[in-house]
C-alpha cells in the first residue's frame, strides 16, 4: 500500500512571514520598534498553534486547510489579547530633587522599566545636581538613592516587578523626565528595557556614558564640548545618533541585522566610522554603537 507523504507544518512558514511583515513595516515606520516587546510576551499562543497542527494539519489536505484557519485565528487572536490588555495608565507622579551641593564631580544611573525616559541639562547656574518627574504604574515603585560631597553619587531604578503588558508608542507610556546639572564633569548610565528614550547630552560635561535600550528607539545628542566616550546599544529597534556640528567623532559600529547611515565624507576602515577632522579636533567624541536588529542613523545637527 503506498504510504500518504507527510505534511510539512505550517507553524513556523507562517510565523516567518508574519515576522517578516512586522520586519518591513518597522523598516518603513508603520509600526515602533517597540512592539517587538508585545510579540515575545505571545510565546505561548505559539505552543497552542503547534498543537492543532499536528493534530489537524498534517492528516489530510482539508486537515491542513482547517488547521491553517485555526491556526490564523489563534495567532489574530493572541495579538488582539496583548493590545487589547495592555496598559500603561500612570498612577502616580513622584517630583525628585537632588542638591549639587560641594559636589565637583558625579556618577548618575537611571534605569527605567517600561515607557518614555527623557534626559537633558539643566539651565546653567542651577543649584540642583538633578530634578524632574517620574510617572509609575500601580504597584511600581522607583528606587532612588544619593550621597553628595565630592563626588555625588545618583542612582533611580524602577523596581522591574510591575511592569504588566505593555504596548509602547502610545500617547500614555509613563515618563522619566530628568534634567542634570551641565556644570560638573559626570559618568552617566541610562538604561530602558522597553519603549522610547530621548538622551540630549549636548548640554552636559560627559566624560563617559553608557545608553542601552533593550527595545524601543532611542535618539541620543552627543556632548557639545570636550572629549568623551560615549557606548550605546540597542538589541531591537531604531537608534539615532545626534552629533552637534562642530564636534567630530569616530564610531565604531557593530550591526548584526541593522541598516547604518552615515554623513558622507566620513571615511569607513572595515565597521570604524571617523569624520574628517577628528584626529586634530578638541571637541570629539568615541562612540561606540550596538544594533542587534533595527536601523542606526548617525547624523550632524546644527
Amino acid at each position: 500500500m503506498e504510504k500518504t507523504p507527510r505534511r510539512g507544518g505550517l507553524v513556523w512558514p507562517i510565523i516567518l512571514i508574519g515576522l517578516g511583515i512586522v520586519f518591513l513595516l518597522n523598516n518603513l515606520g508603520v509600526l515602533p520598534w517597540d512592539i517587538w516587546a508585545t510579540l515575545l510576551r505571545m510565546w505561548p499562543v505559539v505552543l497552542i498553534a503547534i498543537g492543532l497542527d499536528l493534530v489537524i494539519g498534517r492528516r489530510s489536505v482539508w486537515g491542513s486547510l482547517v488547521a491553517l484557519v485555526l491556526i490564523a485565528l489563534v495567532l489574530a487572536g493572541g495579538v488582539w489579547l496583548a493590545y487589547s490588555t495592555a496598559g500603561s495608565t500612570v498612577a502616580t507622579t513622584e517630583t525628585v530633587a537632588y542638591p549639587l551641593g560641594g559636589a565637583t564631580q558625579a556618577n548618575v544611573e537611571i534605569a527605567q522599566g517600561v515607557g518614555e525616559l527623557r534626559v537633558r541639562a539643566l539651565p546653567t547656574g542651577s543649584a540642583n545636581l538633578a530634578q524632574g518627574t517620574l510617572q509609575l504604574a500601580r504597584g511600581e515603585t522607583a528606587t532612588r538613592s544619593f550621597t553628595g560631597d565630592g563626588t555625588a553619587r545618583l542612582s533611580i531604578k524602577s523596581d522591574k516587578r510591575n511592569w504588566g503588558p505593555e504596548v509602547m508608542g502610545s500617547q500614555n507610556a509613563r515618563v522619566w523626565d530628568l534634567a542634570l546639572n551641565g556644570g560638573v564633569p559626570m559618568v552617566l548610565e541610562l538604561d530602558l528595557a522597553v519603549g522610547k528614550m530621548t538622551a540630549d547630552l549636548s548640554g552636559l560635561d560627559v566624560s563617559a556614558a553608557d545608553v542601552n535600550v533593550a527595545v524601543g528607539d532611542a535618539t541620543v545628542r552627543l556632548p557639545s564640548q570636550g572629549r568623551s566616550a560615549v557606548k550605546v546599544s540597542v538589541a531591537v529597534g531604531n537608534l539615532v545618533v545626534e552629533i552637534p556640528r562642530g564636534v567630530e567623532a569616530r564610531v565604531r559600529s557593530g550591526a548584526a541585522l541593522a541598516g547604518r547611515s552615515f554623513p558622507s565624507g566620513w571615511v569607513r576602515d572595515g565597521d570604524t566610522y571617523t569624520s574628517p577632522g577628528y584626529a586634530t579636533a578638541q571637541n570629539r567624541v568615541e562612540l561606540e554603537t550596538d544594533v542587534a536588529l533595527g536601523n542606526l542613523t548617525v547624523r550632524v545637527v546644527p
